[in-house]
């Protein structure tokens, strides 16, 4: 850490001198001196993070210990004197808030990244400077306070400012405008490049901090190796994917990133730990119950937390914190009869799992654990059943003795409930946890155990300076500095798009050409809405008009001039359920005759079958317009998110294909997920053209799914999760591939030796040669994963016996083995398998009269039919043996 200056606290020493002096006087004077630091904590020069914290905590109140502890919200986005978060932070010394567009603390109109910027500065500036920070305001009018103000006397730290942010927009993201929208964890994944989550998470990292927020509660590192429609699971493609090992990679990466772009100021908070991959439940809004020992959530679940904790490569890859979800598993003790409270209120389970290993040294550290929202609907069903009661106290301090160090106060009153009872519970709670800090020796101790890893994550992010001008940004200019990275985020976006059905190899027999112009595109996109906030304008998560607006910009008559702008008509998810829902339907002909095809295309629009006309003044209906558009078009094209039970409209394309087949015959069916991939099944799949995974719905990726339907993309992205419609299982294609040649090589010291076609390597019996292979790639190419089991062999060339000599796991795609050169004549035959992939390049060992050793490295004909098998004329032997 870097050097911590102490010294005296100007402000304070300029109040003691001014006395009786008017309160104006002394504020003003006051805002003129920002250059302030807590005092009492030694230099860093004399002391470590761990004792500069506790010097800190040394110099606290009970009330200041305490209120270290939350993390609340608010409402508004302009704190002003009288607002319950400045009270909060005046009075109750909370450590932290959290940002939510529903509590319209985010602008939705104007310069939203400037509003954020000023918002969080005010917000510091409370917890810096007291009740300076209100002069501001307070001068530009003729108010005057009742009550002079007193110095800000006490221990002021930092505030703690979150937000989720997860990427791919709402409901995933908290600030939809300003900022650049990043992808999806799921795009991210399908990638299969950490490279690319390194990317975003810099962006991403750079842009949060630009405007002030410090603690992003994410990423999400649960594994959904198991994804199953209707299950209830929200997390939709909030998950980097279903392999444990992936995920991890993605999440170490995807920190680096978020750590690097932020300068180190932005703590990362990795959820849902230990893993909700499997819940069957809504996260949140119920309890879900998860058949899982310990060992099975340590081969999946926690997996990818342990490589972000303990597993992390480098301090940049290491999460800050974890924050713990509210999910319970049954048989963690191997008792299948006994299941665990939530796991963000079980001390036993939370501790065991933080006395793993994989986690023990993390904690040590300081890391920190962050509770899932404590008034979440989960929590309160979970405390009470009948929903009369919500015992607000209990859950925070059990929340508090579980092991979570920073309690997230959310939704904090039984629901529903307006923000005036919350606030009163939160207040209730802190005064509570004051009282029985100075009764209760032990809650003492939890107490301060917990608010030092607070203060060493906040003197970590700003390596213990923390005067105004270190910790406040600069409005002025941020905006036009943010929403810039359109360029990399579409690589990523380009990158994810994955072809799930049909082959690579059968889509050009199906898509010989892509749209021309004298075809006719009839488009339907599932469109919702949100809103930034509450008196806002409506957003859709994907405009109606999205995918139309981006084929015409770039292949219209002002692009490549492919298309025509008249042969195009876009319709929503709902109009298409209208059309459906119509028994009797007359279809208007407001197009003009479709034209022959254009050369190469090998399908024939169908006519429009004849209908009764109507009056040429008369609208035609929205569903006398789909019917015609869809008698007419030979591509008709979906752009669909997830299935919704509580959106109807959602579950359009599963209808068309099962009610009126007709109408897809002979035409085009192009299907765009800009969602997870697996929701429509095998049956529904069979009835498209071509059916493409996108896994976000960023204009950036709609940008990308368009130039894949105008095949210019390379469509290098593979499924992150299992996708059942097509049998496609990621235990399956992370394994071998079964035809590769696995290098393999003799390495000392550096570089490697005796690669295939050098020459002979002179080496000595006794010696120790380290065999390692060459990168050993899945199915889809990648290397795979950690710990895959690679078997080396030896065959005796000359007696023919062939013998295993050792397994060893994969690290980054690459197995090693130690070999002790034996004192025997002879000739050996070294080869190596994974799994299916059974051909290697061979060393060769020829130990001579002499005991000298030549070691020669060969390559065999690439032929993926070839066997391990011993040449029939060989006889077995003893080998020279592994080094364990």
């Amino acid at each position: 850490m870097k050097r911590f200056i102490s010294h005296p606290t100007l402000i304070a020493r300029l109040a003691a001198r001014v006395g009786q002096i008017a309160w104006r006087v002394a504020l003003v004077v006051a805002l003129l001196l920002p250059l302030w630091l807590p005092a009492g904590p030694a230099t860093a020069a004399q002391t470590n993070p761990a004792e500069a914290a506790q010097a800190l905590l040394d110099n606290m109140t009970a009330a200041e210990r305490v209120g270290q502890l939350f993390l609340v919200t608010f409402p508004g986005s302009t704190p002003r004197p009288g607002d319950p978060i400045v009270d909060l932070i005046l009075n109750y010394h909370v450590g932290g808030v959290v940002l939510q567009a529903a509590n319209d603390n985010i602008a939705g109109t104007g310069d939203t990244p400037t509003q954020l910027a000023e918002l969080t500065n005010q917000l510091q500036r409370l917890a810096l400077q007291g009740a300076a920070a209100l002069i501001t305001d307070t001068l530009e009018s003729d108010a005057a306070l009742p009550t002079p103000l007193p110095p800000p006397d006490g221990t002021r730290l930092p505030l703690l400012i979150a937000v989720q942010q997860d990427g791919d927009g709402a409901p995933n993201d908290q600030i939809l405008r300003g900022l650049t929208t990043v992808p999806s964890a799921m795009a991210i994944g399908a990638t299969w490049q950490p490279e690319n989550a390194a990317a975003v998470g810099a962006i991403l990292g750079q842009e949060l901090t630009s405007v002030g927020i410090n603690m992003l509660l994410g990423p999400s590192l649960d594994v959904l190796n198991n994804p199953t429609p209707g299950s209830g699971n929200n997390l939709g493609v909030n998950s980097f994917g279903g392999s444990a090992y992936w995920v991890g990679l993605m999440g170490q990466a995807y920190t680096s990133g978020l750590h690097s772009g932020s300068g180190g100021r932005l703590a990362v908070v990795a959820k849902h730990f230990p893993g909700a991959g499997n819940s069957d439940r809504p996260l949140g809004e119920e309890v879900a119950t998860v058949r899982r020992s310990l060992s099975q959530l340590l081969e999946v679940e926690l997996a990818p937390f342990a490589a972000i904790t303990g597993g992390a490569t480098n301090e940049l890859a290491t999460a800050d914190a974890l924050l713990t979800t509210h999910i319970r598993y049954q048989g963690f003790q191997d008792d299948i009869q006994t299941a665990t409270a939530p796991i963000s209120f079980d001390p036993q389970a939370l501790l065991t799992l933080m006395n793993l290993p994989a986690f023990s040294p993390w904690r040590q550290a300081g890391g920190l654990i962050v509770s899932d929202s404590l008034g979440a609907p989960a929590v309160q069903r979970y405390y009470d059943a009948t929903g009369t009661e919500f015992p607000h106290r209990r859950v925070a301090k059990d929340a508090l003795l579980a092991g979570n160090d920073l309690l997230y106060l959310a939704d904090f009153a039984l629901e529903p409930a307006d923000y005036a009872t919350q606030l009163a519970n939160i207040r209730d709670t802190i005064t509570w946890f004051q009282e029985k800090y100075v009764t209760d020796p032990s809650f003492e101790a939890r107490v301060d155990e917990a608010v030092l890893r607070i203060l060493q994550l906040k003197l970590r992010q700003y390596q213990a300076d923390w005067g105004l001008e270190n910790v406040l940004v600069a409005p002025a200019g941020v905006a036009e500095q943010l929403g810039r990275s359109d360029a990399r985020i579409f690589t990523v976006a380009e990158n994810a798009i994955s072809l799930i059905a049909t082959s690579t190899t059968d889509l050009q027999g199906r898509l010989p050409s892509p749209p021309a112009p004298g075809d006719r595109i009839v488009i339907f996109t599932d469109v919702r809405q949100t809103r930034q906030c509450s008196s806002c304008p409506p957003l859709p998560l994907i405009s109606p008009t999205s995918l139309e607006e981006r084929m015409l910009a770039l292949y219209g008559p002002s692009g490549s001039n492919q298309i025509q702008s008249n042969r195009i008509r876009s319709y929503t998810f709902a109009d298409l359920a209208e059309f459906l829902q119509t028994e009797a339907i007359a279809t208007p002909t407001p197009f003009p005759p479709t034209p022959t095809a254009t050369p190469g295309a090998s399908i024939t629009p169908t006519l429009a079958s004849p209908a009764t006309p109507i009056p040429p003044t008369a609208t035609p209906t929205t569903v006398e317009s789909v019917a015609q558009s869809l008698d007419t078009a030979n591509w008709v094209i979906f752009a669909m998110l997830d299935i919704d039970p509580a959106v109807p409209a959602s579950r359009a394309l599963q209808q068309f294909l099962a009610q009126r087949p007709d109408l897809a015959r002979n035409k085009r069916v192009i299907v765009f997920a800009y969602n997870a991939p697996y929701f429509l099944d095998t049956t529904e799949v069979s009835k498209l053209t071509a059916y493409f995974a996108v896994y976000s719905k960023i204009e950036s990726s709609v940008d990308a799914s368009v130039r894949a339907l105008f095949q210019e993309s390379p469509l290098a992205g593979a499924p992150p999760v299992n996708v059942p419609s097509i049998d496609y299982e990621l235990a399956q294609v992370t394994r071998p591939e079964p035809t590769q040649i696995i290098d393999l090589m003799i390495n000392q010291d550096e570089p490697t030796q005796a690669p295939a076609g050098e020459s002979p390597l002179e080496v000595v019996v006794g010696d120790t040669l380290q065999l390692r292979t060459g990168l050993i790639i899945d199915h889809n190419g990648n290397p795979v994963p950690d710990g895959t089991m690679v078997q080396f062999m030896q065959q005796d060339r000359l007696q023919g016996f062939v013998s295993f000599i050792g397994e060893r796991p994969t690290v980054s795609g690459v197995a090693e083995l130690d070999y002790v050169l034996e004192a025997r004549t002879g000739q050996f035959r070294i080869t190596a398998t994974a799994g299916e992939a059974r051909n290697s390049t061979q060393v060769d060992i020829i130990i001579g009269d002499n005991v000298r050793v030549v070691v020669v490295t060969l390559t065999p004909a690439p032929t993926p039919t070839a066997t391990a098998t011993p040449s029939p004329s060989a006889t077995a032997t003893l080998t020279p043996t592994a080094t364990p």
